[in-house]
């Protein structure tokens, strides 16, 4: 009688454990592990067992925002005797177009065990996604250019996930800062690509869209050439890239005339984030845009002494 009232109030109850295979897990592939029900002191009925993916995304005000990706019913209706082990496998695909863990961005699982009348028992657990190989495969034919990160390069302002680097070699003096933003497809990777021009107190930024094949990926040395020959055009006829205007593309020309990148790393959050971060993304352009230009030239300088850490640790694909 006691061990039932007491397993009512959540002494002595069941409890659940989502046990992740990995601590990390890449961009589309699948994460794998196992949810397990430990019987407390007396028989319970479960109602169900629920596992969320949750995503939290710090804005520059500090301020978080936490958003459920993705909810999966794990099991509905079961008996857990007392003391009993329970073992339900767990699978979740990882879409392509969610951003990746950076220091603004992460995720967590929460699995919720729902007992009849009484206490339900829940459980977090952090996990880490990363880049593809096909983007660590991109950045190195960039660092083939003498192109290094910014240290806020691989942030998510809730829109999307860019990548910066600035020049140590080629494009040096000529370029301020090559920013991009990719797509990742089964045959190769899109890349929108965009370069911060000098202008006389101003930006100027000309963009261009790409398409590389996980084969040209693959070759150090032929994704760098690729890359090389893009910039160039650009910069040798800069007027037909300031109007980015996203059409249909052929994937196997490296040519602007491509679509938009719908299925941009960082858009399934975008659309699932909508307009609730508009108001805070407006007010820290308000607060920049306070700081003047004298403030942004500071900080810009200070970028450009600041290598970024974003894909280096040696991650395994």
């Amino acid at each position: 009688m006691f061990k039932k009232m007491f397993a009512k109030i959540g002494v002595g109850a069941a409890k659940v454990d989502l046990r992740l295979n990995e601590t990390a897990y890449t961009l589309g592939h699948v994460i794998e592990g196992a949810i397990i029900i430990q019987g407390g002191n007396v028989q319970q009925h479960i109602n169900l067992i629920d596992v969320e993916f949750w995503l939290e995304v710090q804005m520059k005000s500090g301020q978080m925002h936490t958003h459920r990706v993705e909810s999966l019913r794990a099991a509905s209706s079961f008996t857990i005797n007392e003391g009993e082990k329970k073992e339900i496998p767990f699978t979740y695909h990882l879409p392509l177009d969610l951003p990746i863990s950076a220091s603004n961005v992460s995720y967590f699982f929460k699995t919720h065990l729902d007992i009849e009348g009484g206490v339900d028992s829940t459980d977090r657990d952090p996990v880490r996604i990363k880049a593809p190989k096909s983007l660590y495969q991109l950045v190195e034919g960039f660092e083939a250019l003498g192109f290094r990160e910014k240290h806020h390069s691989g942030k998510f302002n809730g829109y999307k996930q860019e990548f910066s680097l600035f020049p140590t070699d080629f494009l040096k003096g000529y370029v301020n800062e090559v920013e991009f933003e990719v797509a990742i497809e089964r045959k190769g990777i899109r890349v929108l690509l965009e370069l911060d021009l000098p202008s006389f107190g101003r930006e100027r930024e000309i963009k261009n869209e790409l398409f590389f094949t996980n084969d040209e990926l693959s070759q150090p040395s032929t994704i760098a050439r690729l890359l090389e020959e893009a910039m160039e055009e650009m910069m040798e006829n800069p007027r037909d890239y300031e109007y980015y205007k996203p059409s249909h593309y052929d994937q196997h020309s490296h040519h602007p005339r491509m679509s938009g990148l719908g299925g941009a790393m960082g858009g399934f959050a975008a659309g699932m984030l909508g307009g609730l971060l508009i108001e805070n993304l407006m007010d820290d352009m308000f607060e920049d845009s306070a700081l003047g230009e004298i403030g942004e030239d500071i900080e810009e300088a200070g970028e450009d002494l600041l290598d970024g850490d974003f894909f280096d640790g040696g991650d395994d694909w």
